[in-house]
């Protein structure tokens, strides 16, 4: 995939899930019940799933050729790609997906360094701990055990708050930390060729 389309997806994606998350919080806002509540967490994990995974293919797509600015490893992670050996001694691609918290941090820091970013998400704070928890809420009510899964305390609901805050924050301090890195890139080049 070209880089061009790759943010064109990226945007496309992030407009569409934006404007779902919108609704959800509206709905929810309206109609406070646990049908809205799950919502609004099912919601914001498709916004954040579908935003980690176009950061990882525009990262790809603008990889040039032997820049070295991500490892073999990095790249075979970002493609979401394992190796094994099949019958015949020969080598084929599977699946490789991995636990989500490790692979959002691996993407944000991922999709920096390929700008010349050394930006690392802050995960010291209150704001990565809700995150953690917010996980832990959606596993609950996407694979529910029991009644008692399904149903938000006000704690879960502000700690879903608090994850969403600290997912914005995150992407919009990597995105700075890019467009820093960018220019001080051109600056640097434009020196050179002068």
């Amino acid at each position: 995939m070209q880089r061009a389309d790759a943010v064109e997806q990226l945007n496309s994606v992030y407009r569409i899930l934006s404007a779902d998350m919108d609704a959800a919080v509206a709905y929810s806002a309206e109609h406070s019940n646990p049908f809205a509540h799950r919502t609004v967490v099912r919601t914001l994990f498709s916004l954040i799933e579908g935003l980690a995974f176009q950061l990882r293919q525009v990262t790809i797509a603008s990889l040039e050729p032997h820049t070295g600015s991500l490892t073999l490893a990095e790249l075979v992670l970002l493609r979401e790609e394992r190796y094994n050996l099949n019958t015949k001694g020969e080598p084929e691609t599977s699946d490789n997906f991995q636990n989500f918290l490790p692979n959002l941090l691996f993407t944000i820091r991922s999709y920096g360094k390929n700008h010349g970013a050394t930006f690392q998400a802050d995960t010291s704070t209150h704001g990565w701990q809700a995150m953690r928890h917010a996980v832990n809420l959606r596993n609950r009510i996407t694979h529910p055990k029991s009644v008692a899964n399904l149903t938000l305390s006000d704690q879960d609901q502000k700690n879903l708050i608090e994850a969403a805050a600290w997912w914005k924050k995150t992407l919009l301090e990597m995105f700075d930390a890019c467009d820093r890195a960018d220019a001080e890139w051109i600056a640097k080049s434009q020196s050179v060729g002068s």
